[in-house]
């Protein structure tokens, strides 16, 4: 602002004494330093400014914890009263349990039922308030959520949603976890492919956000319960570290 000030009263000055032809050169002259001394005035204001602040995550322990089912496909194989499609039926009629056990799509339900059931429950225990998020129920407009993917690397090198089934790609499962803060909502964690029917396609094409943090967990598909609830456990502690972290000052009891 001095440096402006200055200019001006020089210029003005000098005006005074000379042609208006020359007057008009020495008054657009002014104009430029005038607009250089603005421009570096906004520049040395920005700096002393500092970076601009980034919006941070602030949760407090009364928060609820919306955990919703994990993204797990499964193959499409029918079951019917005797066993699988095509197969010759048994002479022993098979119990309803052991058919479950023989449907991709109940074992999918039954894995991400058991796994999100002691994700809540470890929560509980912790001291947070959580409960499940149905599939297709709204989320919140505020609270943490707690979503993820189970996905596997097809035979083209390709990150998909992991398929349980009979044969049914890699034996392993890589699930990727993050969690979000619904009051500022993120980019997803992941998105499918165009061709991949919005995502409806068993086993569709994956490609992971890299700008979404998550943690990643392996799994044997025909992991035992005593695995599924290690690996639950495992994502509970790390959603209650980070809670942690964000906590705001003076709320935990």
């Amino acid at each position: 602002m001095v440096l402006r000030r200055g200019a001006l009263r020089v210029t003005l000055a000098l005006a005074e004494r000379l042609p208006m032809s020359r007057n008009m050169l020495l008054l657009l002259a002014a104009s430029i330093v005038i607009f250089i001394s603005a421009r570096v005035e906004r520049a040395h204001a920005q700096e002393s400014a500092g970076p601009a602040s980034v919006e941070k995550h602030v949760f407090t322990k009364d928060v609820t914890i919306y955990v919703s089912d994990f993204d797990l496909d499964a193959a499409n194989v029918k079951v019917d009263p005797g066993g699988l499609e095509g197969e010759v039926r048994p002479k022993i009629i098979e119990s309803p349990r052991k058919r479950e056990e023989r449907d991709p799509q109940a074992q999918a339900k039954m894995l991400v039922d058991l796994m999100l059931n002691c994700i809540v429950d470890d929560l509980h225990k912790a001291g947070y308030k959580a409960r499940r998020l149905p599939t297709g129920e709204s989320r919140p407009p505020a609270g943490a959520w707690v979503h993820g993917i189970f996905t596997e690397v097809d035979e083209g090198n390709r990150r998909q949603r992991a398929v349980l089934g009979f044969g049914a790609g890699q034996s392993k499962m890589d699930l990727y976890v993050t969690l979000t803060d619904l009051a500022q909502p993120e980019k997803p964690l992941y998105t499918v492919g165009k061709h991949d029917d919005s995502g409806k396609k068993v086993g569709a094409v994956a490609t992971m956000n890299p700008y979404v943090a998550a943690a990643k967990f392996v799994l044997e598909k025909n992991a035992p319960e005593k695995t599924v609830k290690k690996t639950a456990a495992e994502i509970s502690a790390d959603v209650v570290k980070h809670l942690k972290e964000y906590e705001m000052p003076g709320t935990s009891k």
